[in-house]
């Protein structure tokens, strides 16, 4: 059944890599996942090895859209328990062409590794215990959608006009959030 004000926009990409012993994540500008076995020392973006998706083998779907200048892409990194999520968005110029790199940058440059611009978050902001949970070569699972800011923002979403409203239990009920 569903509520008034809900609307189910869009799709996720789910795929996995691993740590490695030698995960830093000290980079300030990029965080990396690559499907390569190994990592040395030197490599402190990458947070994740023999991963199963590279640019090239994203789906269709998210490629267009991330290619749109008006899109947000929303990347959720898991990890023995610990999530932390970066929020960036794609470029026209997004080719997907790399076979083995996935890299999220703050900048704005766009290569053939590239799948998200302007991130909020460099392997440097990631929470330090799933980087630990990492080090220890742990399963990353990582969630990635896309989405139009025209439809969030012209989606039906609206800010509550009185604040939210409260269940008997004192939780937020979900008409206060969505309104």
């Amino acid at each position: 059944m569903a509520e008034a004000g809900l609307e189910v926009v869009g799709r996720w990409v789910f795929f996995q890599a691993w740590g490695h012993p030698n995960v830093r994540a000290t980079h300030r500008t990029t965080f990396e996942i690559t499907s390569d076995d190994y990592l040395t020392p030197r490599g402190d973006c990458i947070i994740g090895i023999r991963s199963s998706v590279t640019p090239r083998s994203l789906p269709q779907w998210f490629k267009s859209l991330a290619r749109s200048r008006d899109s947000i892409i929303i990347v959720v990194l898991c990890s023995g328990g610990v999530c932390d999520t970066a929020v960036g968005r794609g470029h026209p110029g997004l080719s997907f062409g790399d076979g083995r790199r996935m890299v999220f940058r703050r900048s704005s440059h766009v290569g053939p590794e590239t799948v998200m611009i302007g991130s909020s978050k460099a392997a440097t902001d990631l929470r330090r215990d799933l980087v630990e949970v990492l080090r220890r070569g742990a399963v990353l699972r990582v969630g990635m959608t896309v989405v139009r800011r025209s439809e969030v923002e012209g989606g039906g979403l609206q800010p509550p006009s009185a604040g939210p409203q409260y269940d008997s239990d004192g939780r937020a009920g979900a008409r206060g959030v969505l309104n």
